[in-house]
């Protein structure tokens, strides 16, 4: 099982509420295929996920250079009340075998503190505080195993295969997914 340190159930209850193809093919009970544990593991930073052209229209933005409806009109829009931004994706990132940082948000939990679906999320509190970012800035994670939370205030690296998926959850749509190798706390290397 794989294990995060930190913050009680409690606290997991009240933030709830509010490149390579792996070369063994291991199927789940839920039919994920597991992760390539030999593959190297890309390090991908968010804005990764972003394609040129929102990049370029969100530094627009940022500058004071575009008009502040410029996000709105870049591409399909999530039915989740406040999200704002779009489903553009990097297609090259399908099926890549990556590390990224970021903060997660158990989806489904048990009486054990512990989770299979969740959202990496690039900043504390996205999601549960409205309105959660751009579909692109989120990544729907769904492991093998059960993956134990003490900690959701902690940031973590996640590694796992990206895929380019839309799925839309009650708190937040997203345009990535990614089946999860593993979790653990955030450490500069």
């Amino acid at each position: 099982m794989l294990r995060i340190s930190g913050l009680s159930l409690l606290t997991l209850l009240a933030l709830t509420a509010c490149g390579a193809e792996p070369t063994e093919r291991v199927e789940s009970v839920s039919g994920l295929v597991a992760v390539d544990p030999n593959a190297e593991a890309e390090l991908l930073v968010w804005r990764d996920l972003l394609p040129d052209s929102d990049l370029e229209a969100l530094e627009a933005l940022t500058e004071g250079r575009a008009d502040p409806s410029l996000m709105s009109q870049l591409g399909e829009q999530s039915t989740i009340e406040g999200q704002i931004g779009t489903f553009n994706i990097v297609e090259d990132l399908d099926g890549l075998v990556v590390r990224m940082p970021g903060y997660i948000l158990p989806l489904d939990f048990s009486e054990n503190g512990s989770a299979q679906e969740f959202l990496l999320l690039p900043y504390h509190g996205a999601c549960v505080h409205v309105p959660p970012p751009p579909p692109n800035q989120i990544v729907y994670l769904r492991a093998l195993e059960p993956v134990r939370f003490d900690s959701l205030w902690e940031p973590v690296w996640v590694e796992g295969r990206m895929e380019i998926e839309r799925v839309d959850t009650d708190l937040a749509a997203t345009a990535y997914s990614m089946v999860v190798r593993s979790v653990e706390p955030y450490q500069v290397r």
